[in-house]
């Protein structure tokens, strides 16, 4: 059983939306547009108790006070064993077609005249429109974990994640064992000569403070459980380093956030849909890719919200929910957007396919090369990209191009796209945008004449350029003469500039050293990179 879609309306927060939710579903954005308040939209509906839904609903809640805030879900998948728990839970609520069945949650929150709010949680599909009960809530098998919560519940003194995960377990036979221990450390507690004196030692400071005597008798100390209590009560999990035991409350807030998570996991075994808001917290990337590998394989329908790469790129491109500001979503149109070779190319968890996710804008460039002259020059052009929220994504050739398209166009992420070309590549860019030559442009296309070498050769000159690459200490002498002859000064042309630097063993070394040598009349010379800064701020 899982989720199938879910709708919000009239939230403070988030635009009106209704997102298909596939096999998981990630949430992705910058801070503070939106992403937890979708998942505690999610959490109304699903989870939370209706003395719960009075105290946690405001009129801050609402986008227009004068209409109802709305959440909605379906949910399909039933199995086999399901099928006769569903039908005696919901009698007429389940909708059936065919082979096919699904159930809808509707959340109706509103506020009359005098402020007051009414909450309404119900399968819109019955008959008789009657409320939510908690057994039916408890079918459907929800679990949220809000960030840090995890770190909250793996603190002392407080019911801990691992006071629930032992609560999953039966000792069975072993019961009455712990039970004879637990006697035995009850009589030595109590029969202890120390432990006696201290008990007087406290009885005399409490009489004075209080109204009444307080007996050496009337203090007793008890291990974490007592008889007739869970025998479980009161554990600690320790773990050993060094083989020395440390408490797993003394941690670093790294390790309580992994295992704070990964008991999370074993306690929602029997949910079928958990939410774990930024899971990722205090966690190095190292274990934030071990942790994205134990969220993925686990047993139920995962809904996240993170900032975490590693996490992200763990689950395939479909399953990924872009919640940019305004609180407005956007999600590939279909599971099958992208073909196999597609997935291929992409290469989708490399962390730059990953954060124009969060970005207003992407410019798409052939390679590392073109990448730092790009910015350089965005640089000394007074062209914030950070500001104007633009991502770099750096193709390995132009072949990539196509895929990458899909992944950021209308098919799937629906950002604004800008593209820097060399000449011999506008063939790839044309088939791949599916319009003519003669209109690249229109489709935000900067070409490079002939390639960006050609270019940034000629806006600072093939003479102070080559004697940049000498003095760089970056290519052997044969290597340079061998390429132009020092001793004839008609040798020295752009053109003969421009192959060297861009030949691929050269390419990436010529092209820092060009970003270093650069100026702001230099780079306004490169016609194809100011071409394409001033696309940027025209949308």
């Amino acid at each position: 059983m899982h989720l199938t879609r879910i709708a919000v309306e009239n939230h403070s927060r988030l635009a009106n939306l209704e997102l298909k939710v596939r096999q998981h579903m990630v949430l992705v954005g910058p801070n503070d547009v939106g992403k937890s308040s979708l998942l505690r939209c999610l959490h109304l509906l699903l989870g939370a108790s209706t003395a719960q839904l009075y105290s946690q609903i405001d009129i801050e809640d609402f986008r227009d006070r004068d209409k109802p805030f709305l959440v909605e879900a379906d949910i399909a998948g039933f199995d086999g064993d399901e099928h006769g728990l569903f039908r005696a839970l919901f009698p007429d609520e389940i909708k059936v077609d065919g082979e096919s069945w699904w159930l809808t949650i509707r959340l109706e929150a509103s506020f009359d005249s005098s402020e007051t709010l009414s909450v309404n949680r119900y399968a819109p599909h019955g008959r008789t429109g009657r409320q939510l009960s908690r057994e039916q809530l408890q079918a459907i098998g929800w679990r949220f974990l809000g960030a840090t919560d995890g770190l909250r519940n793996l603190q002392e003194n407080r019911r801990s994640l691992l006071d629930d995960l032992l609560n999953t377990i039966d000792l069975g036979d072993e019961k009455e064992s712990f039970k004879e221990l637990n006697e035995q450390v009850i009589g030595r507690l109590r029969d202890s000569a120390v432990l006696t004196g201290l008990r007087e030692e406290l009885s005399g400071q409490l009489t004075r403070a209080l109204p009444e005597k307080i007996d050496t008798d009337q203090l007793q100390f008890a291990p974490g459980s007592s008889i007739g209590d869970d025998m479980l009560d009161g554990v600690q999990l320790q773990v050993l380093k060094d083989g020395k035991p440390h408490l797993v409350t003394d941690q670093s807030d790294g390790m309580r956030a992994m295992y704070a998570v990964a008991m999370y996991d074993l306690i929602s075994g029997a949910a079928n849909m958990v939410a774990i808001d930024e899971p990722e917290i205090h966690l190095h990337p190292t274990s934030q890719r071990s942790l994205a590998s134990l969220l993925k394989n686990g047993r139920n329908q995962k809904i996240l919200a993170t900032h975490s790469p590693d996490i992200v790129g763990a689950f395939p491109p479909e399953c990924i929910v872009s919640v940019r500001p305004g609180g407005k979503v956007v999600q590939p149109k279909s599971s099958d957007f992208l073909n196999d070779d597609d997935r291929v190319v992409l290469r989708w968890w490399n962390h730059d396919k990953l954060e124009p996710l969060t970005s207003n804008k992407i410019i798409i460039v052939e390679g590392v090369t073109d990448r730092n002259v790009l910015v350089r020059a965005a640089y000394l052009l007074e062209k914030d990209l950070d500001r104007l929220g633009v991502s770099i994504v750096t193709l390995e050739g132009s072949g990539e191009l196509t895929a990458v398209l899909k992944l950021f166009s209308n098919q799937g992420f629906n950002l604004p796209i800008y593209i820097l070309i060399d000449d011999d590549a506008k063939k790839d860019a044309a088939k791949a945008l599916g319009v003519n030559l003669s209109r690249l442009e229109d489709s935000h296309v900067s070409v490079s004449v002939k390639d960006l070498e050609d270019e940034y050769t000629r806006a600072i000159g093939a003479k102070r350029l080559w004697e940049l690459i000498k003095k760089s200490g970056k290519f052997t002498k044969n290597l340079l003469e061998k390429t132009i002859d020092s001793r004839d000064s008609s040798a020295l042309t752009d053109d003969k500039v421009a192959a060297f630097c861009r030949y691929k063993r050269n390419k990436a070394t010529t092209s820092l050293i060009v970003a270093e040598a650069l100026d702001r009349e230099m780079a306004s010379k490169i016609e194809s990179i100011r071409k394409i800064l001033g696309w940027l701020e025209d949308r």
